[in-house]
């Protein structure tokens, strides 16, 4: 089986020292002459503040106030986004075409479900160096998109962060 690469899902938490995995999936883009579809999960957005309590609002205020909270933390991602892809690929000749996806929910879950709405023939991540104890008892989002993708998946080993600009 042949797996055309058209699309490439970029998956980043957009914390500091993903630049590195950025660059791989550039590449990759460019090599297969395939879109980027930067991809990025958001937890969701469901409290009016730390200290009002579910029980005291109906559930379709509550929803509508983490509607209204959701439209201008997606504006401000995607902009900080975009300012990091166009600095990132000005020195370049050849751009891969580009699009951004924020999506609410567990982040495997979120890169997952984008690999196979965008029809992606890869996806590349990165992973932070983290213990193994640590593995054990929570896993990493790496190794669950991994266990579940249905298409290549391509892990970058990221730098410390305190060694890196942020994006």
């Amino acid at each position: 089986m042949t797996n055309e690469i058209n699309a490439i899902i970029y998956a980043s938490d957009i914390h500091k020292g993903s630049r590195t995995a950025f660059h791989v999936a550039v590449r990759e883009a460019v090599k297969h002459q395939a879109e980027i579809i930067y991809v990025h999960a958001l937890d969701k957005v469901n409290k009016i503040t730390p200290d009002v309590s579910h029980s005291l609002l109906p559930k379709r205020i509550e929803e509508h106030h983490a509607d209204l909270q959701k439209e201008p933390l997606v504006s401000g991602i995607k902009q900080r986004i975009h300012r990091f892809v166009d600095t990132e690929l000005s020195a370049l000749e050849e751009l891969p075409r580009f699009s951004v996806s924020i999506q609410f929910g567990v982040a495997e879950e979120v890169i997952i479900e984008a690999s196979k709405q965008y029809n992606a023939g890869m996806i590349v991540m990165g992973n932070r160096k983290v213990s193994a104890l640590s593995r054990v008892f929570l896993g990493s989002t790496a190794q669950k998109v991994l266990q579940h993708s249905e298409v290549p998946v391509l892990i970058v080993p990221l730098l410390d962060a305190s060694h890196t600009k942020a994006n």
